[in-house]
């Protein structure tokens, strides 16, 4: 007698629930057992669309569902075990059952609940694409990862221009709409009329801004889970040939990871010089050091919003040990990013990384559990971290809590929080191999009326000399050497103060003078 074939049963589903006018409604939803290939994420997803009002869905009710379809389904599943044990017993007890089939059964099923809850030994699926990808990048497949990254990048801003389009389109409608009703005001309309409206303006941009957030998220969802899939299958193909393991070789020698320190590339800087320093307290080490002129976000833009390949020096950078960073200030109080960052990082699909939203709300819980265990919040000085390989110039981005881009400028020393915060951005950069590292040269990101020339040359010298004392310490680190230093000007400065600042490097950092022999 074979045993333990569970036959398909039907077993009904019900879920209690609040609708949105306010009233309690069960539905009741049949479930094959065992269940299909289907996900309880995408059958909650179905119930919700096909059982309750379209509004539900935009309140994530589809949590919710889930949250009761798993205790649902476990309790079925540990019912219909309990009716195959009590078959099996049954059939035992009255000697139609034939032992040495059940034991080879039950050994197989132990081996395979074994497998199931141990750890599993070996690279995870991140560390397989992550291998694969650098092992491609580093091979004459290049250009063609990066036509496919491409591809995928042009219909997500085709999806972000059509989602600008309709709200803005929506934004006109509804002023048009309130116009009218603010010239009927004295014609029958109350201000509690008035009221309403914007309240259904509101939810109405409410509900799409909803729907097409969610639509670009399951987008790039599925963008991201097809071009891992594409990578590793490529690799896969590419070790049977053995033209092509040549091909990777011969890609390994030719780009070396030095090949990341030509990623400082701004389009338009004000004005920019470049130098060449010597730091070291006995052994001095060169280090390349850039004065630019520009807006620090602009080393921020998202990759491929053009026709041109862009994205190679970004690409060749990921998973090796000459990554590059920039510090950005950020005001104390709730962890967040600028929005012109989130929206650069929103318009093309991460691959390598969680989604700027998501690595900040991690950083959200992660604080928030450590105030509850030691009470402590961010203050100036502190900073966090996010990752990104959809960016053009930066693959890492500190962000500095400072206060002072709120407050007017003010005297600091080099014993003030976010000049320590610096140092400690330092010591991490040269931990986690980032080797070229942008810094706000004033710690400031735009230029006021109360930044005086005094004041300005003050700052500079200040962060120039911190800089300077932070990169010799480093040295006794033990981590990555800094190739790249750059210092970033506010984009609005003056040519005459450019050039005042840019004279006071060759009084704080010894420089690489040119030898002359004459003949």
């Amino acid at each position: 007698m074979d045993t333990v074939i569970h036959p398909q049963t039907t077993k009904t589903f019900e879920y209690s629930y609040t609708d949105v006018d306010g009233t309690n409604k069960t539905i009741t939803y049949p479930i094959l057992f065992p269940m299909p290939n289907e996900t309880i994420g995408e059958l909650a997803h179905r119930i919700v669309t096909e059982r309750m009002n379209p509004l539900m869905r935009e309140l994530d009710a589809h949590l919710s569902v889930r949250e009761e379809l798993e205790k649902f389904i476990l309790e079925q599943k540990r019912r219909q075990r309990c009716e195959a044990d009590d078959k099996i017993l049954a059939s035992f007890q009255a000697g139609n059952i034939d032992i040495d089939s059940l034991v080879s059964k039950i050994d197989s099923w132990h081996k395979d609940e074994i497998l199931e809850c141990t750890t599993k030994i070996g690279p995870s699926d991140e560390e397989i694409f992550a291998q694969s990808f650098h092992r491609l990048v580093h091979s004459s497949q290049l250009m063609e990862i990066l036509l496919k990254e491409q591809s995928y990048a042009k219909s997500i801003i085709e999806l972000n221009r059509e989602r600008d389009e309709q709200i803005k389109s929506l934004i006109n409608e509804q002023q048009t709409e309130m116009e009218k009703k603010i010239d009927q005001l004295d014609d029958g309309t109350t201000s509690e009329d008035i009221n309403n409206l914007l309240s259904q303006h509101y939810s109405r941009q409410n509900l799409l801004q909803r729907q097409w957030e969610s639509e670009l998220e399951a987008k790039m969802g599925h963008q991201k889970n097809d071009f891992r899939n594409w990578i590793v299958s490529l690799l896969g193909k590419m070790l049977y040939s053995m033209d092509e393991r040549q091909s990777l070789a011969s890609g390994n020698s030719n780009h070396s990871e030095s090949d990341n320190a030509s990623m400082f590339n701004i389009h338009t800087p004000t004005f920019e010089e470049s130098f060449t320093i010597y730091l070291g307290s006995q052994l001095k080490h060169m280090h390349n050091m850039r004065l630019i002129a520009a807006n620090i976000y602009d080393f921020c833009d998202s990759l491929h919003l053009n026709e041109s390949l862009s994205g190679a020096n970004v690409a060749l950078g990921l998973y090796s040990s000459s990554l590059s960073g920039i510090i950005l200030l950020t005001p104390s109080g709730q962890v967040k990013a600028n929005r012109d960052l989130t929206k650069n990082a929103s318009m093309t699909t991460e691959f390598h990384f969680n989604s700027i939203g998501q690595q900040i709300e991690d950083i959200q819980n992660e604080l928030k559990a450590v105030k509850e265990r030691n009470g402590c919040k961010l203050k100036p000085g502190d900073f966090f971290i996010t990752k990104h390989s959809n960016l053009s110039q930066t693959h890492v981005i500190f962000h500095l809590i400072s206060d002072e881009a709120s407050n007017s400028p003010e005297d600091i020393t080099s014993r003030h929080p976010v000049i320590l915060g610096l140092r400690n951005i330092l010591k991490t950069a040269s931990r986690y191999d980032v080797t070229n590292l942008s810094i706000p040269a004033l710690l400031r990101h735009e230029m006021s009326e109360d930044m005086t020339v005094p004041w300005c040359n003050r700052r500079a010298d200040l962060v120039f000399k911190c800089a300077k004392g932070f990169i010799i310490e480093s040295a006794s680190w033990g981590g990555a050497e800094l190739n790249t230093l750059q210092l970033v000007l506010p984009q609005d400065i003056s040519y005459e103060l450019f050039t005042l600042l840019s004279n006071t490097v060759p009084q704080v950092f010894r420089l690489a003078n040119a030898k002359i022999f004459s003949t």
